[in-house]
């Protein structure tokens, strides 16, 4: 498996905290479905927690894992704020083995795509049936590759985000992106500025993964597929969808 170069996009989780405070529209999706389950749910690359603590919340047990230790000691201190009690484990979900199974197993929010070959995808969805219960759901969420962004040049930059920094200086974004076609990888260039001066860079590579190849991955390594949606709205998937977000069962053993 290829090492990851996706973590010291992380390591700053005040800075990730801030850059996604604003973001909230996939929440009602998880916590709904986590609900539905009962738990206990796995979120795997949980990052500080954006999405765990929403769920842990509306009294679901539900247990976080991430990569990145400075994210979960950061969602650690966010749940001991908030009086809410579960656990965090500093994991690879490549190679993660906790003993044990849950309802709902999810990965979210194009996290996914930080691995980029197909040796690591094995092993995910390997690991990932280890802690699906015989009866739960393992859902997978990632961006629905376009003709219009895989076209772009790197020197195309356009504004991408706004968001305020805790010590509230402004911060504007603008980013430039590539398809790397060899890769198979979307290029990002991120660019972070405050009144003018950059203050940081986030060069990004994720694996765009089509759709069709998303259910043949889920299918060569024990899941089968049973909701598609094309957002967190739970709108049915079709070719302009933004995400690709599937819901999967085991399959059942063969006789």
């Amino acid at each position: 498996m290829k090492a990851l170069d996706c973590i010291p996009l992380y390591e700053d989780a005040e800075f990730y905290d801030a850059e996604f405070a604003g973001r909230a529209h996939e929440i009602p999706f998880y916590v709904k479905r986590a609900r539905e389950t009962d738990g206990p749910v796995l979120e795997l690359a949980c990052g500080t927690g954006r999405l765990t603590l929403p769920i842990a919340a509306a009294g679901v047990p539900i247990v976080g894992v991430d990569l990145v230790p400075s994210m979960i000691e950061r969602a650690r201190r966010k749940a001991s704020a908030r009086g809410l009690t579960l656990g965090f484990h500093v994991a690879d979900m490549r190679t993660l083995n906790l003993g044990r199974t849950f309802r709902l197993v999810f990965v979210a929010t194009n996290a996914l795509q930080h691995l980029h070959d197909a040796e690591s995808l094995e092993a995910f969805f390997l690991s990932a049936r280890e802690h699906v219960d015989p009866d739960g759901q393992l859902i997978v969420d990632v961006f629905n590759p376009s003709v219009h962004k895989l076209s772009r040049s790197i020197d195309g930059r356009h504004s991408h985000n706004t968001f305020t920094l805790a010590d509230g200086r402004p911060v504007e974004v603008d980013v430039g992106s590539e398809y790397l076609s060899d890769l198979q990888l979307l290029h990002f260039e991120l660019k972070y500025h405050v009144h003018g001066r950059l203050i940081r860079t986030k060069d990004v590579r994720m694996r765009c993964i089509f759709p069709e190849e998303l259910l043949a991955l889920c299918r060569a390594f024990g899941f089968e597929p049973v909701e598609r949606f094309g957002d967190y709205d739970q709108s049915p998937f079709h070719a302009g969808s933004p995400q690709q977000i599937v819901v999967c069962r085991l399959q059942a053993p063969r006789r």
